[in-house]
């Protein structure tokens, strides 16, 4: 290879620190050269060292032997050249030196070489830009070129590593490398992955801030969506929800799905109502067919088993019968079904105080003054013989008292109270009181005669003045009703002795005679009747025969005392 195609080959720079280098060389070889002459004509006292093996020729085309230089050192001759012009466009001058041949061991070897024989070139990075030529190359010139470039630059690697030492890149996210031409020619380049500095990572963002933005909101849409989907589920399923915590609920008269619903959601049962009753719709829930009254229910059930406990009854379990006495009191009711485990006592009055069965019975919602009386229900729960289940919803139980009272109550009954221009709350409030005054249903018709006769003539009698109202104050309200504002409250509203006319309402639950008594009273003039000890009846219709009565009442219970001392 002689120094036209090295100048070719690289830059101006380059090729002159490769002259340097190489007459550097040469004149460290002539200097060695004299020495070893000028030894070899003065003799040496001193034992002679042997002469290290000539160093092999390098290859050239030919087997030639190796030429020796005899130009004069380059040191002394070669004068620097001036810098080249910042013009880089401009062609520069190429600048030749007669009698100079360069050869490199190798180099002519590789240059000779056939390329299917060639090894395959080391990827080495590049420092220098090759020299732009004038006339475009064809395919073949640019193959051939970059062969020779690459075998040249491999004979050198080492010596130009030394003389052009190339700081680092500063750090980037990437910083591009570029290997040796391929067989076809084509540079191939690829990038070397760097540490990220928090710098890099924010500047990454801020240039994507939108498509971050979409994708945070996307996100946190689809959190919310999957925590709403997850309530949903848990309101019907009841998966999370262990709570034992007992909550009534009052169910009321023709209520639907949706009031039911809303109830519940009401009472911290359920979260959402409307999708619940998209459930209730799926699953074919009813609006139809609920039960009034309360229900325990606790939110672990889930949705789907309330609404079904507020559907139908209990159909298993234990069973109890129970007989309640015609005069029996609500509370004497109660207690005797909590005695029996039926229901509560709390739960019953509960309901009987906060459910409303006047949508599904007519008599109780033709009831008046409903928020002065004690017990709403009192004279309604028909005194019989009743089937229930231990543990039955209270509703329940109130509805088969109230049911069979709807049936006692016959077309007869309805158009008698018509006749005597009484409601139905009016005739059972009178047989309440003919329940509790009489002895038998003999006596019930004579005892139903001498209050429709008061009624009857109220400017004489404006009181009934029987002593049974004042026994229900005594014995059922004063026990319950500690305020004395209260309990005289309701003694002006239930004794006989203090309101005009009947109490404002029933003091007992009577049964069918007393009841048939009050519609079909016995035709007298009496105004008055008594019992003594022996529950015999006596009828007066003045105050002079109602003084008489009470003569012989005192004197029948005084030989009753003394027989009963002996």
């Amino acid at each position: 290879m002689h120094d036209d195609d090295l100048r070719n080959f690289f830059d101006e720079d380059a090729y002159k620190e490769l002259l340097d280098t190489y007459a550097e060389e040469d004149s460290r070889k002539e200097r060695e050269r004299a020495r070893r002459e000028q030894q070899a004509k003065t003799p040496s006292t001193q034992p002679s060292r042997k002469t290290p093996p000539a160093k092999k020729a390098p290859t050239g085309r030919s087997a030639q032997p190796p030429r020796e230089h005899t130009r004069p050192a380059p040191v002394s001759h070669h004068t620097p050249r001036p810098a080249p012009s910042p013009k880089h466009d401009e062609p520069q001058p190429v600048r030749k030196t007669e009698g100079f041949k360069l050869e490199i061991k190798g180099l002519d070897e590789e240059f000779n070489t056939p390329p299917s024989q060639k090894r395959t070139p080391t990827p080495h990075p590049t420092y220098f830009t090759p020299k732009p030529k004038q006339n475009a190359p064809t395919d073949g010139q640019k193959h051939a070129h970059a062969q020779s470039k690459a075998g040249a630059f491999s004979g050198f690697s080492e010596i130009i590593k030394k003389r052009n030492k190339v700081e680092e890149p500063a750090e980037e996210a990437f910083v591009e490398e570029t290997v040796a031409p391929s067989a076809s020619g084509a540079v191939i380049a690829k990038k070397r992955p760097v540490k990220l500095d928090w710098n890099t990572i924010k500047a990454f963002f801020l240039k994507n801030k939108t498509a971050w933005i979409v994708v945070l909101v996307c996100v946190v849409a689809a959190i919310l969506l999957s925590i709403y989907t997850i309530s949903c589920i848990n309101d019907v399923l009841a998966i999370n929800r262990d709570s034992e915590t007992v909550v009534a609920v009052n169910i009321p008269a023709d209520a639907d799905t949706k009031t039911v619903l809303k109830i519940l959601q009401d009472n911290d049962l359920i979260e959402h109502r409307h999708f619940c009753r998209v459930v209730a719709k799926v699953m074919k829930f009813k609006d139809d067919n609920y039960l009034t009254g309360i229900y325990y229910v606790t939110a672990s059930m889930g949705v789907e088993k309330m609404l079904s406990t507020f559907k139908v009854a209990p159909t298993t379990g234990e069973t109890v019968t129970l007989t309640f006495p015609e005069g029996y009191t609500v509370d004497q009711i109660v207690e005797k079904l909590d005695k029996y485990e039926v229901c509560d006592s709390a739960v019953m009055y509960q309901t009987m105080k906060e459910v409303d069965f006047s949508g599904e019975y007519s008599f109780i919602k033709e009831e008046d003054n409903k928020d002065e009386r004690y017990h709403l229900l009192e004279g309604y729960l028909y005194p019989d013989t009743y089937e229930f289940y231990v543990g039955e919803n209270p509703s329940s139980v109130i509805r088969k008292f109230l049911n069979n009272f709807q049936k006692k109550w016959t077309d007869e009954y309805a158009k008698q109270a018509e006749k005597l221009n009484m409601s139905v709350d009016d005739v059972i409030t009178l047989a309440s009181i003919i329940q509790k005054e009489a002895y038998g249903a003999d006596q019930s018709p004579l005892v139903s005669s001498v209050l429709h006769n008061r009624l009857n003539n109220s400017s004489l009698y404006p009181s009934l003045q029987c002593d049974s109202t004042t026994e229900y104050i005594n014995e059922n309200i004063a026990k319950n009703v500690t305020d004395a504002a209260q309990l005289a409250n309701y003694t002006n509203l239930y004794s006989s002795y203090k309101c005009e006319g009947l109490p404002v309402g029933s003091i007992c639950n009577p049964g069918d005679d007393a009841i048939k008594a009050a519609l079909y009273p016995e035709d007298t003039n009496y105004y008055f009747f008594a019992h003594d000890v022996n529950k015999k009846l006596y009828l007066a219709r003045n105050d002079s025969e109602r003084r008489s009565n009470n003569i012989a009442i005192l004197n029948v219970n005084s030989e009753a005392e003394k027989k009963s001392g002996n």
